[in-house]
């Protein structure tokens, strides 16, 4: 393989042309060709990034010049066309959720370590400044024993937002509605950050969407190390709201609010965000930035050419997608769920 890695991308949607966008920004990768069934979108996606594109996936899987595809397709979908491309000898990226079953996460895992090729999972909000420094912080230990942690996702989707889509608000290939879609991130961030999650208990309803999925499911988590904390997850909070996580130690506590530390207070030191400096952006549909997404990217394009794991791997998104499935059967049985982790 060469010093640049090149890419494949499948689906092209609004979270494509992200992909797309980082990869252009990154010397270390290309971005050699899209798939999309719509020849039209197809044409002019091509153009505007300057590669080459297919209306039928296996064409591009089949091409010798790309080293990696990403999956950017709805998120039932993910894991079958994953285990094609690394049967085809390509490292796979997947959007999240790694996909909507553990059996099909794990048939994804499976086949990667089967055909030597490395699997990642777009979780880019690791990749932010506060989540680094909350990170680091914790295992030096400056928190302290961790007792609680909480991440709340206040955000608003209009009912345009599922109209226009053939799949958002969906058992079947969204697998949910604001916990696995747009609360997932933040889930990952509190296990990223807390510890695993070993128990859950929650309750979900919709509330304010013709959907027939939830668009608000509230849950207590209890932590493996013996903290205990909370979820939510919400996209009726009209007009929206913010993204946050929150991690209490004996030594100190952070909240972090859409990726930025909000408020950091040890003995050593405090810091506390200016109201002015705030921004509410959890609106319907709002633009996605690509930086962040740029550096996940790099890990991984890192990952491939050092061969070594990139920082989030498939368990990784398995075991947090699995936080998911646990919270939405307890929210049907209305029992405690273990969680299922490997």
């Amino acid at each position: 393989m060469s010093n640049k890695v090149r890419f494949g991308l499948i689906g092209t949607g609004s979270v494509a042309k992200v992909h797309a966008k980082a990869l252009q920004s990154l010397e270390a990768g290309q971005l050699v060709a899209i798939s999309t069934r719509k020849k039209r979108k197809g044409e002019i996606f091509a153009k505007e990034f300057n590669c080459d594109y297919y209306t039928d996936y296996r064409e591009l899987l089949e091409k010798s010049d790309i080293d990696v595809v990403c999956v950017t397709l709805p998120s039932g979908l993910h894991a079958d066309i994953g285990i094609e491309a690394a049967k085809c000898g390509k490292h796979v990226v997947v959007e999240k959720p790694i996909d909507i079953t553990l059996k099909k996460a794990d048939a994804l895992i499976n086949e990667c370590e089967r055909q030597h090729v490395q699997l990642s999972v777009i979780f880019q909000r690791r990749f932010s400044d506060a989540i680094i420094k909350l990170k680091k912080s914790i295992e030096k230990d400056n928190f302290g024993q961790l007792n609680f942690g909480a991440a709340h996702t206040k955000w608003y989707r209009s009912q345009d937002y599922f109209n226009d889509s053939n799949w958002h608000g969906t058992w079947q290939l969204d697998g949910g509605g604001a916990l696995i879609n747009q609360s997932i991130h933040y889930v990952d961030l509190l296990r990223y950050t807390m510890g695993e999650i070993e128990e859950v208990f929650a309750f979900s309803a919709t509330r304010m969407h013709d959907i027939e999925v939830e668009d608000v499911l509230t849950g207590t988590v209890k932590f493996k190390n013996g903290a205990l904390g909370l979820i939510e997850a919400n996209t009726a909070a009209y007009p929206g709201l913010y993204s946050r996580l929150d991690v209490y130690g004996e030594k100190g506590l952070v909240v972090i609010v859409d990726e930025k530390i909000d408020t950091w207070k040890t003995d050593q030191y405090t810091f506390e965000r200016k109201e002015s400096e705030k921004q509410k952006n959890g609106q319907s549909s709002p633009e996605i930035d690509y930086y962040l997404h740029q550096r996940q990217l790099k890990n991984i394009i890192e990952s491939i050419l050092e061969n070594k794991k990139p920082m989030v791997t498939g368990i990784d998104a398995r075991n947090t997608l699995s936080v998911v499935l646990a919270l939405y059967e307890s929210s049907r049985t209305k029992r405690p769920q273990k969680v299922d982790i490997i």
